[in-house]
């Protein structure tokens, strides 16, 4: 799986160091964008796959087993056809998982829409909080968090920020960042143009004192 930081080349981490730095001259919020590889294990996708592949490796095995019979006996020297039938499903178990958790789109097609969102929105949570976005003195930050494994995308707001910005215009923007990923916007393009919106936005509502001081470093964070 490709990670993060791959998804970015030194030159495009720089652009939207510089297009944070600019919005927050407009605004006493701070930004903080943030890429991740995967927000999420995955575990029962990798299980749900070792059972396909196990239930697969059992009819095959019964398929070219030979049964015991009047005229096959003896061929396999007695050996119990279901002690071949539940080493095919252990081997197959194994198969499957291992196979599982080296590809991600395979991993991705057996797990629910719901589960991957989920996944997203609780990273994005976990890292609002890991990144102190929420421990700003004038609790102003904002988080732009995009995942690449899921292709989703979550901005979030410090307390001020949603009471000044309001909630409808952050949907507004994660729309506009997760559609923008799904229209194959390369992800600093989308990046960048979301945290201009924003600082456009943030201007009007929060804009810019001379007592205000950067708390939070401009450059991206790259989760792989």
């Amino acid at each position: 799986m490709k990670k993060a930081s791959q998804y970015f080349s030194e030159e495009e981490k720089k652009k939207i160091a510089d297009a944070v730095l600019k919005a927050e001259s407009l605004t006493s919020a701070e930004i903080v964008p943030v890429a991740a590889t995967c927000s999420g294990r995955y575990d029962r996708a990798e299980d749900i796959i070792g059972v396909f592949f196990g239930i697969i490796a059992m009819i095959v095995v019964w398929g070219i087993t030979p049964h015991s019979d009047a005229e096959t006996a003896g061929s396999w020297g007695n050996a119990p056809v279901a002690l071949f039938l539940a080493l095919s499903v252990i081997g197959g178990f194994i198969l499957g998982a291992v196979i599982g958790s080296r590809i991600s789109w395979l991993r991705k097609l057996f797990t629910p829409r719901s589960e991957l969102s989920k996944s997203v929105k609780d990273r994005a949570a976990l890292t609002f909080f890991d990144q102190r976005v929420h421990h700003t003195s004038s609790e102003s930050g904002l988080l732009f968090y995009v995942s690449f494994f899921e292709r989703q995308a979550v901005v979030l707001g410090d307390e001020r920020v949603e009471k000044e910005l309001g909630s409808e215009a952050i949907e507004s923007l994660c729309s506009k960042f997760t559609q923008s990923l799904s229209n194959d916007a390369s992800p600093a393009e989308a990046m960048i143009a979301v945290i201009n919106e924003a600082g456009e936005l943030l201007s009007e509502v929060l804009p810019q004192s001379d007592a205000e001081q950067n708390e939070l470093a401009e450059a991206l964070i790259c989760i792989d």
